[in-house]
């Protein structure tokens, strides 16, 4: 008998029909997409590390509005020092330096004689005096003098302003809230960080598993029909020719089990032929009398009856 339209109802429990197959697959495949998602979050949270220790660094390093010491000395305080005068000195500073002035080549010798000194002259034109060739300037320093005034006026250090009581409040307040704002924005960048590492964990989790159900689901597809076609074969060895139904809607090896469908359809016509050739064998033998005659073929007959009650009940 020939299947009928009627879709094979498996049930959604018994989703590992073949487990080898199926846990073989589902797990490679979600162990590979678990090794691959740890080395991105291993990449992503060290690059989100270096990012939130120099996004720290910025904020701590924020220079928030300075509030002036307003402490007053105490009485076991020791009153600042005096401002010691400068000295100042009876007359100005007198320091004698030198006066440069330079000599174009060939007046060495007239300088030297204008100083009335032998060895200027002799000097003069060693180094270059004369119309020789190679001749160089001559430098000559003369006496001079500079005078140095000292400085008479004190020096004292600069006055720190003076701020009003609601100044150094506003200033106060300010410098509060430029801290709490800095505590406020690292504290932000730690929860950034740690939604970070958060969201990898469990993208890693959910995809691992979402692989894990997909692969037992699509694998059930196929194992699904296989399965299927190996209960099919059992009931066909032990004689019995069940209904075969059609698969479910989204199963897999759609095509291997039409010809299996085919197949099981031609044994069981070939079933129902013998059937009716053994009806119709035992018929004519009853019509003819032999039965009554022949013991050998009442045995026969016999005989055939059970063969044909076999068959008969491997369609029930």
């Amino acid at each position: 008998m020939s299947g009928g339209n009627r879709g094979y109802k498996r049930s959604w429990k018994n989703l590992l029909i073949n487990k080898r197959y199926q846990l073989r697959f589902t797990l490679f495949m979600a162990g590979l997409s678990a090794v691959l998602m740890t080395l991105l979050g291993w990449w992503v949270t060290r690059v989100a590390g270096e990012a939130t220790t120099v996004a720290k660094s910025r904020q701590r390093g924020r220079i928030c509005v300075s509030v002036p010491d307003d402490k007053k000395p105490t009485a076991a305080a020791k009153p600042p020092a005096a401002p010691v005068a400068p000295v100042t000195p009876s007359q100005p500073v007198q320091v004698d330096v030198g006066e440069m002035k330079m000599e174009e080549p060939g007046a060495g010798a007239a300088t030297g004689s204008a100083a009335g000194s032998a060895t200027g002259s002799a000097a003069g034109s060693a180094a270059g005096g004369g119309d020789e060739p190679g001749e160089r300037h001559r430098v000559v320093i003369g006496e001079s003098s500079m005078t140095i005034d000292p400085t008479t006026a004190p020096v004292t250090p600069p006055k720190k302003p003076e701020i009003t009581p609601e100044q150094r409040a506003k200033l106060v307040a300010e410098r509060d809230a430029c801290e709490k704002d800095i505590a406020r924005q690292i504290k932000k960048i730690d929860d950034a960080n740690r939604n970070i590492v958060l969201v990898l964990v469990l993208s890693g989790v959910l995809l691992t598993l979402g692989l894990a159900v997909f692969g037992i689901k699509m694998t059930h597809k196929v194992a699904g029909p296989l399965h299927k076609v190996t209960l099919y074969l059992a009931k066909l060895r032990d004689g019995r020719y069940d209904k075969v139904y059609d698969l479910r809607k989204g199963d897999q090896l759609v095509e291997f089990y039409e010809h299996f469908k085919h197949a099981h359809a031609g044994v069981v016509a070939m079933e129902q032929e013998d059937i009716a050739r053994i009806k119709a064998a035992l018929d004519a033998l009853e019509a003819d009398g032999v039965l009554a005659r022949s013991p050998e073929a009442r045995a026969a007959a016999d005989e055939l009856r059970k063969v044909l009650e076999r068959k008969e009940a491997s369609f029930v």
